[in-house]
């Protein structure tokens, strides 16, 4: 029988798992299971039979395996097909044995799974959300800490919580050992094409056309660097092919839906998104997509509400926002008329209201509050929107007039099973983040005019903890997630402000607890590890930062400062010359090169180089859109000053005295 096997395999009896493997793919080629089953039947019995041979005991001497190893190897072999490795239930069969429920066992089987992991983590998220079930990963968190790299805890929780890149089901291929390969080049393809990082994306697709694999989402990001290139008509066909055999696969759907909407071709998009809608009633997507779709044939009230309710879920989303004001445009223009006429209820004047509350027409939306008195049934709604108008104007004394009433309002409300309750009883946890946020603001401008007026700050204990006891209310209240966390983040940028780094490292440590791709938070933590002297920790989190994200400022500029503060100039020139490599830029990295010019120039040409980059700055001066805080704009005018001054000494042969005053701008960091 064993002779049989490796017959049928065309190798001589061995040992060697690797030969072993490499002949059975080499036959895979020539066997198509559609076109001959049982050939291919034969050929993956053989196989078996052969792996089996090859992990043989050689002799009774041989050490028997542990039957923690016994799993890993089931495991291993389950992984290794392929079409078997994303089925949820062959796992599920896997951990309904006996050893995944022994007490005794629990931990040493847990760990030595998560080693196998390690290397074997292409893996749906269907079941990666049984292997949560099963080793209970996103419940031991601090255990796991103990045992693995931070990083790789951070994978696992990424893993369990988010949705995979890929539907794994839509693969064709027969080579085993390629659908890994595959993956991480179509990854890579995928962030490129985000990016607009065309050049290196197109590299990536020639790379993923070599494989065998075959999965359809490689033709979308064809067909997305296509329209990169303006060529929309052969993007066109590549949505259209992949339509006719996928009317129902999310990304491929919406990917041409919007793509379709985008050309201006809505006869055809009309209906696209109503077979995926059927089939997954939740696809945000495709809800969004729908939405587009209502606005442009005059259904705004529907399509608004639908919206409304996408918000619920992403408030952030700037193309829901536009479609939000897009079909706020409508409502205004059907409820002005009846305003200006004064035949409006107090629900039509809501409506307008928060019409203009939401297209930023705050001036016009106070003026509809003020011109009646709520009723009971319109009393919490108006109080919430007359308070969120006034703190977004940053009038926050007055703001607090409405939030707090808002609030009490919403503590009396009954659930009643109604779309409009279930709103009012959602937005407790934001009800107390606005007080928080109000009054936060209040103390911060107080402490801001202080250091202005050089006074003593002064900051009442008092008053600091009611603030922090509203967004602790907050976030305990807050059933959705990724408020929650924005509520930590303001929280931990209160600290930044009031210059308390260790608080600001609590907090950002809670959030990356509950979510540890929460970006935002690396680099609070880095920076505040920067003004804390924790100068391993801003290394640390410089890589966290880059593994997470490698195309964005900050991080690189963090590190170069704590460079700067050593005088580790090579350092410096090598985080710079990533960033060009990559094409990364920001305010912060240009006055950074212009330190770093500054500091080891070698004559007055230097200096001017150094000095046109720190013009360019002055000319372009601080808004909200800098990644750079308004008080870090002094490092502007400051450093062109000590510059233009060394210049000037650097000219008139002073230069000892150039030099040191050089000195003076690397330290304009850490205070």
């Amino acid at each position: 029988m064993m002779e049989n096997c490796f017959k049928i395999l065309g190798i001589d009896a061995t040992k060697d798992q690797d030969l072993i493997r490499k002949a059975y793919r080499q036959l895979l080629h020539q066997v198509n299971p559609e076109d001959d089953p049982a050939g291919f039947q034969n050929l993956r019995k053989a196989y078996e039979e052969a792996c089996d041979y090859a992990s043989s005991k050689e002799d009774s001497s041989h050490k028997e395996k542990t039957v923690t190893e016994q799993f890993i190897d089931a495991c291993l072999e389950l992984y290794e097909d392929f079409y078997r490795r994303i089925i949820v239930e062959e796992w599920e069969i896997l951990f309904e044995s006996d050893i995944c429920y022994d007490l005794e066992m629990e931990e040493e089987v847990r760990k030595a799974f998560l080693v196998f992991l390690m290397e074997h983590f292409h893996l749906p998220t269907k079941v990666w959300k049984r292997i949560d079930h099963t080793f209970q990963i996103l419940n031991h968190r601090k255990e796991l800490l103990e045992w693995f790299p931070e990083s790789f805890v951070d994978f696992l929780f990424q893993a369990v919580q988010y949705d995979s890149v890929l539907n794994y089901d839509l693969f064709e291929g027969m080579d085993v050992e390629e659908f890994d390969e595959y993956i991480e080049i179509y990854q890579r393809l995928r962030q490129f094409t985000d990016l607009g990082m065309i050049e290196q994306a197109e590299q990536e697709l020639c790379n993923i056309k070599k494989c065998t694999v075959y999965h359809p989402y490689a033709e979308l990001e064809e067909a997305r660097i296509l329209l990169f290139r303006e060529k929309k008509q052969e993007a066109g066909e590549i949505f259209a092919k992949l339509i006719e055999e996928y009317d129902t696969e999310e990304r491929i759907v919406c990917c041409y839906g919007q793509y379709l909407q985008i050309e201006n071709r809505w006869e055809e998009a009309k209906g696209i998104y109503d077979p995926l809608l059927l089939e997954s009633p939740d696809s945000i997507q495709a809800q969004n997509g729908k939405a587009e779709e209502l606005l442009h044939e005059g259904d705004y009230r529907e399509a608004r509400e639908m919206i409304l309710d996408l918000l619920e879920f992403n408030p952030q989303d700037e193309r829901l926002m536009k479609d939000l004001n897009d079909a706020n445009v409508f409502m205004i223009d059907e409820l002005e008329p009846k305003y200006k006429k004064g035949i409006l209820s107090q629900d039509e004047c809501m409506d307008l209201a928060w019409c203009y509350y939401q297209n930023m027409r705050f001036e016009d939306g106070i003026a509809i509050l003020d011109s009646f008195d709520p009723d009971e049934e319109h009393v919490l709604d108006y109080h919430n929107l007359k308070g969120r108008i006034y703190l977004t104007l940053d009038r926050n004394e007055e703001a607090l007039v409405h939030l707090l009433p808002w609030l009490a309002e919403i503590k009396k409300v009954i659930p009643d099973g109604t779309k409009k309750t279930q709103r009012r009883l959602a937005r407790l946890g934001y009800a107390y983040y606005t007080i928080g946020s109000a009054k936060a603001s209040i103390m911060l401008k107080k402490i801001d005019k202080d250091r202005k007026d050089k006074k003593d700050i002064e900051i009442s204990s008092e008053e600091l903890d009611e603030i922090m006891w509203y967004f602790d209310r907050a976030i305990q209240e807050e059933k959705e997630e990724g408020q929650a966390i924005s509520y930590y983040h303001t929280v931990a940028d209160i600290w930044r402000q009031l210059k308390q780094y260790a608080k600001v490292v609590d907090v950002c440590d809670a959030i990356l607890d509950r979510n540890p791709g929460y970006y935002p938070a690396v680099l609070l933590r880095q920076d505040a590890w920067l003004h804390l002297g924790r100068y391993q920790n801003v290394a640390d989190d410089y890589q966290r930062a880059i593994q997470l994200y490698p195309y964005y400022g900050k991080p690189y500029a963090t590190l170069m400062k704590m460079y700067f503060l050593f005088g580790e100039y090579d350092k410096v020139k090598e985080l710079l010359q990533i960033t060009e490599e990559n094409k990364i830029e920001s305010e912060e990295l240009t006055l950074l090169k212009g330190k770093w010019i500054a500091v080891t120039a070698k004559s007055v040409q230097d200096l001017d180089r150094a000095l046109e980059l720190y013009g360019i700055l002055q000319k372009k001066g601080w808004s909200v859109q800098s990644d750079m805080d308004e008080s870090d704009w002094e490092q502007v005018e400051y450093g062109s000053k000590m510059i233009s001054d060394a210049r000037a000494l650097l000219l008139c042969g002073k230069q000892k005295e150039a030099f040191e005053l050089i000195k003076m701008v690397t330290n304009y960091y850490v205070k």
